[in-house]
């Protein structure tokens, strides 16, 4: 049986390390109007170190093909009657990158598969630890190392994390701008926009579909009925300080289904506080 290429998710993470990775940088305060695109994207990225916190809310939108869910969860035994819908899935919650945490609530409406009830979950990062429930689980957190989480899933997931540090960041950023630039990816200045009420500069960036395409086949052992038919990428990035403001990634495809990520960042600096959960809410 062909399996979901990990490309379909790799394609959306690598953007999302881009925006926390530029988060975790910094852009500091601006004056001038900048025109040139690249230039904005390096303003974005290679501020100085001095964000403290931010607010972050990721909505998603889209259909996973009934095909193409079933080739995914073939070793989870998930029932799939159906195809998947993802409107009105949402993650959001505050990231402490001072002190190295994070509290995210997640949102998920009701699903056939899943008993038609909604989905609601907990995430929480903090002491060097990710406390996690989910609603049709358990009432309580279940409680992961980082360390141990790190080593057990693709290297842009752990590095999204307020834990990594802004070097390690600048590293994994630096070679996915190579790798995006030796694909033949470019930035299009669209013009300014309003997010959440703030100017921001809108880019566009070209998505080479072809060799997207190539990197999904060679994931599905050569099928090449696996395909994006469209995607797009569009980011903003406050003009008053270069600090991220916005990122969304669209995606369509015959085979697979269709996606729509947003990604809004505000409330930078803002006084959070984030502790681990009480003891008795935890998991043995």
């Amino acid at each position: 049986m062909t399996r979901m290429p990990k490309m379909a998710l790799a394609f959306v993470a690598g953007f999302v390390l881009v925006a926390a990775g530029a988060c975790t940088g910094g852009g500091g305060s601006s004056d001038a109007k900048l025109s040139d695109p690249n230039s904005i994207i390096s303003a974005a990225i290679n501020g100085g170190a001095d964000i403290k916190s931010f607010h972050i809310k990721i909505a998603v939108n889209g259909t996973i093909n009934a095909a193409a869910l079933k080739s995914a969860t073939a070793d989870v035994g998930i029932p799939v009657t159906g195809d998947l819908k993802l409107d009105g899935t949402t993650l959001e919650g505050d990231v402490d990158v001072t002190n190295q945490a994070a509290h995210l609530a997640l949102s998920v409406p009701a699903l056939a598969m899943l008993g038609n009830v909604p989905i609601t979950g907990d995430l929480i990062v903090a002491d060097k630890a990710l406390y996690y429930k989910v609603s049709l689980l358990s009432a309580k957190y279940s409680k992961q190392d980082l360390g141990s989480l790190s080593s057990s899933i693709p290297m842009a997931i752990p590095s999204v994390l307020p834990t990594a540090g802004a070097s390690g960041l600048t590293d994994e950023i630096t070679q996915l701008k190579k790798q995006m630039d030796d694909a033949g990816v470019k930035a299009t200045l669209v013009g300014v926009d309003k997010v959440s009420g703030q100017d921001a500069y809108h880019l566009n960036v070209s998505v080479p579909l072809d060799k997207v395409n190539a990197e999904i086949a060679a994931e599905a052992s050569g099928d090449t009925s696996m395909k994006l038919d469209s995607a797009s990428v569009d980011f903003w990035v406050y003009t008053s300080n270069n600090r991220p403001a916005q990122f969304e990634i669209k995606g369509a495809s015959s085979s697979l289904g269709s996606l729509d990520l947003v990604v809004t960042i505000t409330d930078y600096d803002k006084a959070v506080t984030i502790s681990a959960p009480a003891a008795g809410d935890v998991n043995p």
